[in-house]
């Protein structure tokens, strides 16, 4: 009961408020600092540094070697450049020095953010207590902390909306043109790091817009001279700081419609699903926010939502009067309204939500509102009980136990999440997860999608083969943050040609790769495997399947099937580019009941796969071996495609009719089917009751045969009814249904009817085009 007590007259009240919020800054930032070299490198941070430096040379020299033909031109520089400015300034040229100076900075600016967020929520509510504590919501969101170090573009974006709404709001408490200047400058640099911002001037103005109802003719002159500064600062800042706007301001509508549609279509895990980014499901974000947000925060920010939206509907001529009523609608619209939009638009999202993380900044002062709103509540309700109780309740104790204190463990928890998960919290999920279950998580959303945890999976290697250079990939990214002894034993090779690899995605346990050597985890789930790559192993593979397989198809690989597996191999010269293509490849199985029970309506089990997840170079060779399921099968299609440029080649391969074509050339080559009877593009053979058409050398063409098969019988009352008026059976049929390429020779064998035959006619055609050759002979009774 005393501490309960001393907690209730706990004040913080004996340094300025703006003191107090600075030493929990200076406190993050302590801890910033000696987490620094834990972090490894975004994979978009080289790339924003690239444009960045493009960006100077176009203005010092007019140079466009990376600004026009990537799509990194649309996305502003105002940060990079500043980033890239005190790198010059510093002198810093070793790679090392450089991203962790960029980190500190994007962490120290993030930690402003926060500083502005319990500046603005201490100035809206006058509460000490709720201001530090909406700073540390918005400081101790696990996925914004850990990418406040290494995202250079969402994090920064989420800081400086706060500061912008912080710059709003003394524009509209002081009301002084200067005041509006600095506030329309910020906008601008907004609006310069995402096309997001472009929603705060219309909010901005409509605000200032309703200021003119409540003053005389000199304030209305003062209002109107505040929204043209406003307004020409904006437009200022927003074209000066972005050449690429230079040169034609109307490409500022091109980078609007490359935001709101980008052409990056990764794929997507979600909810145990995979999804294109153009097609994720509305609720993408939403679910995405929800199951990463620190639960102690999720409540008061819903009922600070719900308040808002309440006071708007009941008291709208009330809310559009108050300043501050007004300043938190525009808070929520700039919550709720980007959700909208992007649901509305279907717009392109990927990777979670981190496109959005400045949702967050909204919410953790909507989230202040829930938290005054529930201490009045609990105010309310302690002198509803009556007088009799003790005056340390009656003044306020209970409540300020009771809110703080469930806000303080709640923090508290999560910041103990935080630890647990060092240096990854940047794959962080609550309590509405399956965060218990080792693996769940890893099967149902994509966890480090920007491989950051690839850092931690190279100090590995380094630590265990400490005399070795080591050929990994990817990683070239968290290579630039490693001391320099240890970059120069790791060498960036090819995917094919690496030794060891890191791909989340991949499928350990099937052929030919074996289980991870080590693999970095969260929650039980694989982020960063360390796969060894056995190149003795691939030589083998190549060599067995190509002496030992059954040739099932040639292209630009030929496809073989051996012990259960299907190989594909690529004799020299086997390109670099090789490697850079996906194979598509659809089982479908004797019985459809074998299929997964998500692939019965396909009628075929989808095993598309990278050429880097199951293949090597050796020797100038490339060889990819991929396991069959373990039920019979029926059918493969299989061949390479180019993601966004479509199909290379592709083979439809019926292993029975393989198995029969193989069967037939053994006895064709042994001489026992004698002549053919008729010769053309195919020879056609005969014997017993089966037709056989040959050729030799098969092209790969040839397998995608049409043939026209035509059988008039001896008694036409053979015909069947729905063939008489014909006078003949049509049997036409492809190649690939009942033939296949056996040793380079194209072989199909087709059954003929039981009852005798007086003439057969057959041949080949293109669809569309006629006939490619045709035969018609007698057969013998």
């Amino acid at each position: 009961m005393d501490i309960i007590r001393a907690f209730g007259r706990l004040r913080l009240t004996r340094a300025p408020f703006w003191a107090q919020a600075a030493a929990l800054c200076a406190l993050f930032a302590i801890v910033g600092v000696a987490a620094l070299d834990d972090y490894g490198v975004g994979l978009d941070e080289p790339i924003h540094r690239e444009m960045a430096i493009a960006n100077v040379e176009y203005i010092a020299a007019g140079s466009t070697d990376l600004l026009y033909y990537r799509d990194y031109r649309y996305y502003g520089i105002a940060f990079d450049m500043s980033l890239l400015m005190l790198e010059r300034a510093f002198g810093l040229q070793d790679t090392r020095d450089i991203y962790l100076t960029r980190h500190l900075i994007m962490h120290l600016f993030f930690i402003a953010g926060g500083f502005a967020c319990g500046i603005l929520v201490y100035r809206t509510l006058g509460s000490r207590w709720i201001a530090l504590l909406a700073m540390l919501m918005f400081l101790l969101h696990p996925r914004l902390y850990a990418h406040s170090f290494f995202n250079v573009k969402d994090v920064p974006f989420a800081a400086m909306l706060l500061i912008v709404l912080y710059l709003t709001h003394r524009a509209f408490r002081r009301d002084t043109l200067g005041a509006f200047l600095l506030c329309g400058i910020s906008v601008g640099l907004a609006i310069n790091m995402r096309p997001f911002a472009l929603m705060l001037p219309p909010m901005i103005l409509a605000m200032r817009g309703l200021n003119l109802w409540q003053v005389g003719r000199e304030g209305r002159k003062r209002i109107l001279a505040s929204i043209g500064i406003f307004a020409a600062a904006a437009l200022a800042i927003t074209y000066i700081i972005h050449p690429y706007y230079w040169d034609n301001p109307l490409r500022f509508i091109d980078s609007f419609r490359f935001f709101s549609q980008h052409t990056t279509n990764p794929e997507n895990l979600f909810m145990g699903e995979i999804y294109r980014s153009d097609a994720v499901p509305w609720n993408y974000i939403p679910v995405w926010f929800v199951i990463t947000a620190p639960l102690v925060a999720l409540a008061p920010g819903a009922i600070g939502c719900a308040v808002v939206c309440w006071q708007g509907i009941t008291h709208p001529l009330a809310a559009l009067r108050d300043r501050e009523t007004r300043f938190r609608i525009m808070l929520l619209g700039c919550f709720a309204l980007p959700v909208m939009v992007v649901i509305a638009l279907q717009s392109n999202i990927y990777n979670g939500w981190r496109q959005m993380y400045f949702l967050w900044a909204p919410f953790c002062l909507l989230a202040a509102v829930g938290l005054h709103t529930i201490r009045t509540l609990i105010w309310g309700w302690v002198f509803g009980i009556g007088a009799r109780l003790p005056g340390w309740v009656r003044g306020g104790g209970l409540r300020r136990t009771l809110t703080y204190g469930v806000a303080c463990f709640g923090l508290l928890t999560t910041l103990t999440a935080m630890a647990a998960l060092h240096p990854h919290q940047q794959v962080y999920f609550n309590a509405l997860t399956d965060t218990n279950t080792p693996g769940a998580l890893g099967k149902r959303y994509d966890m480090d999608y920007w491989h950051v945890a690839q850092r931690q999976a190279m100090e590995y290697l380094l630590a265990r083969y400490p005399d070795d250079i080591l050929r990994v990939w990817p990683g070239k990214e968290s290579n630039l943050i490693l001391p320099q002894n240890n970059r120069e034993r790791i060498v960036i090779a090819d995917a094919p040609e690496a030794n060891f690899y890191f791909q989340p995605r991949v499928n350990l346990l099937e052929s030919p790769h074996p289980p991870p050597i080590h693999a970095i985890r969260a929650y039980g789930s694989v982020i960063a495997p360390i796969i060894a790559r056995d190149v003795d192993a691939y030589r083998a593979h190549y060599n067995d399947a190509a002496a030992n397989g059954t040739l099932l198809a040639r292209s630009d690989f030929d496809v073989y099937a051996h012990n259960g597996a299907l190989y594909y191999l690529k004799s020299p010269p086997c390109e670099p580019h090789d490697a850079d293509v996906w194979f598509f490849l659809h089982i479908s199985p004797d019985d459809p009941a074998d299929l997964p029970a998500d692939r019965l309506e396909h009628g075929f089990e989808n095993m598309d796969f990278n050429f880097a997840d199951h293949g090597a170079r050796i020797d100038d060779k490339c060889v990819v071996a991929r396991e069959l399921p373990r039920y019979p099968t029926e059918r493969v299609r299989t061949g390479q495609y180019i993601k966004g440029d479509g199909m290379l080649w592709g083979a439809d391969i019926n292993l029975a009719a393989h198995a029969a074509a193989s069967s037939v050339y053994e006895s064709i080559s042994a001489g026992d089917y004698g002549s053919p009877i008729a010769q053309s593009h195919f020879d056609v053979y005969m014997r017993g009751n089966a037709l056989t058409y040959l050729r030799s050398p098969c092209a790969p063409d040839d397998t995608g045969a049409h043939f026209f098969l035509h059988i008039f019988p001896a008694d036409p009352t053979d015909l069947p009814a729905a063939s008489r008026e014909r006078g003949f059976v049509n049997l036409d049929f492809q190649f690939a249904d009942y033939g296949a390429d056996i040793g380079g020779k194209c072989v199909a064998e087709r059954e003929l009817p039981p009852y005798p035959v007086e003439r057969i006619r057959t041949g080949q055609f293109v669809s569309g085009e006629g006939q490619l050759w045709s035969a018609d002979f007698p057969v013998a009774q």
